[in-house]
Formats: C-alpha cells, sequence, structure tokens
C-alpha cells in the first residue's frame, strides 16, 4: 500500500490506499511457496461497444450520495491510486502467492469516475462509488475473490495482509452483482472494506465503505448509494 496518496475529504484525511481494505472472518492465514510478484499493469479493457463519452453520464454524482456525506471528485493520481485499492493492490505492489495478484482495473479518466466522501462524526468512514468500463464478466471477479481470500502485499515497502470474504449479494436490478468484505492489516493499523458491486452493458459499478477497525458499515448509507449507481449504470 502507498502510504503516500491521500484523499482529502471532509475535513478528514482518509488514506486512498487504505480503501482496499477486508473484513477477517474465521481469518487463516495460511503460507505459501514461490516468490511475490508485482501485480499486473494491465488494466481490464473497457468495453468496445460502450463509448467512454458517456459514462459520465451513468455515473452518479455528489448529489446521488446520502444526507450527511458530502462527496468530492478523485482525479489525476489519486484515481489510480484508488482503483489499485478496489482491484486488491497497488498497481506495481507485489504479491504472495503470486496467482493471487488482482487484476488491476482501467484508471484513464474516460474509463473510470469515483466519489469518495466521509461522514459525520469522529468515527465515521468513507463512502465511495465508482464507475468503471470493463469487458470481462462479474464472475470472474467473484471466482478470483474465492480462490484468493488471503494473500500478502507490498508496495514501496509497506507490507500488508489481505482477507477478503464473498458475502450474499444484495438484491439489486443489475444484470450481475457482488458484496465483499476485504480487511487490510498493516501493522498495527486495520481497515475494513464492505463493498457492493453490479454490472450493467459493461459498466461496473464498486460502492464501498471502509472503516478503521473492524467496524460494520453505514449500510442504509451504503444500500442508498448503491441503488442510485446502478440506477445510472443502466442509462
Amino acid at each position: 500500500m502507498s502510504r503516500d496518496c491521500v484523499e482529502r475529504t471532509g475535513h478528514r484525511w482518509i488514506p486512498v490506499a487504505m480503501l482496499a481494505a477486508v473484513l477477517v472472518i474465521g481469518g487463516c492465514t495460511t503460507e505459501v511457496d514461490g516468490d511475490p510478484t508485482a501485480a499486473p499493469v494491465t488494466a481490464v479493457s473497457p468495453n468496445n461497444s460502450t463509448q467512454s463519452s458517456d459514462l459520465r453520464e451513468r455515473s452518479v454524482t455528489p448529489a446521488d450520495f446520502p444526507a450527511g456525506y458530502s462527496a468530492t471528485e478523485v482525479t489525476g493520481g489519486q484515481l489510480g491510486a484508488l482503483l489499485g485499492d478496489t482491484a486488491g493492490v497497488a498497481a506495481g505492489g507485489t504479491v504472495d502467492p503470486p496467482t493471487c495478484a488482482p487484476r488491476q482495473l482501467p484508471s484513464d479518466s474516460g474509463d473510470a469516475i469515483a466519489f469518495v466522501a466521509t461522514g459525520t462524526g469522529a468515527n465515521a468512514g468513507a463512502l465511495s462509488a465508482v464507475t468503471v468500463l470493463v469487458d470481462t464478466p462479474l464472475a470472474e471477479l467473484k471466482a478470483a475473490l474465492e480462490r484468493c481470500p488471503t494473500y500478502t502485499t507490498d508496495t514501496e515497502g509497506a507490507k500488508a495482509t489481505v482477507t477478503t470474504t464473498v458475502l450474499p449479494s444484495s438484491p439489486a436490478q443489475s444484470d450481475e452483482s457482488l458484496a465483499f468484505r476485504r480487511v487490510t492489516s498493516s501493522g498495527a493499523m486495520t481497515q475494513t472494506m464492505t463493498a457492493l458491486v453490479g454490472q450493467n452493458d459493461g459498466i461496473r459499478v464498486y460502492v464501498t465503505y471502509v472503516a478503521s477497525g473492524q467496524r460494520p458499515p453505514d449500510g442504509m448509507a451504503l444500500d442508498q448509494l448503491y441503488t442510485a449507481a446502478l440506477s445510472r449504470s443502466r442509462g
């Protein structure tokens, strides 16, 4: 995880690299053979049938965020960092075992749009919505998460253990849907990300909630934003 890249939202600094987090359920880590390898830098290619120019029309806006969450768009290098965290490891980071290296998402501004907001209160988490063009089915992502429930990462010397649990999908009107939790532990720091993912016509949306430790998400806000994101993605 990169310790340098951060996204300012509201009055708090949210480490973008920790937006790829995870809830350990049953949490067992096993030793693996082989050397760690760098995460693939080749991004998921956008669906040729979907034009990048209309992606913004099929993305949420700050107005779609629930009350109490003031959203800011993530741009430039911070967008790439956020998408790396959403995928499960920063681009260029090493992964052990090598076969668990997550596939990166496209981070060009025409291929992905993201917004992040923090809730009110001292212990509020970060709520985000990512809309991205893909050309692979969501079932492939689910299979990858189930195949590698635990792996380790090393990005510029920052080491972390990542554990993912696939959850029952949230009821939604989409061609495909998926839900999961990740807990990322690095030294004494742990963060939990709960993610609701849906895909329609080559457009995938990730709506996530990140909290320190293993606190539960703001479920109402998560569901509300996810419903809005899916509705937008259908065009």
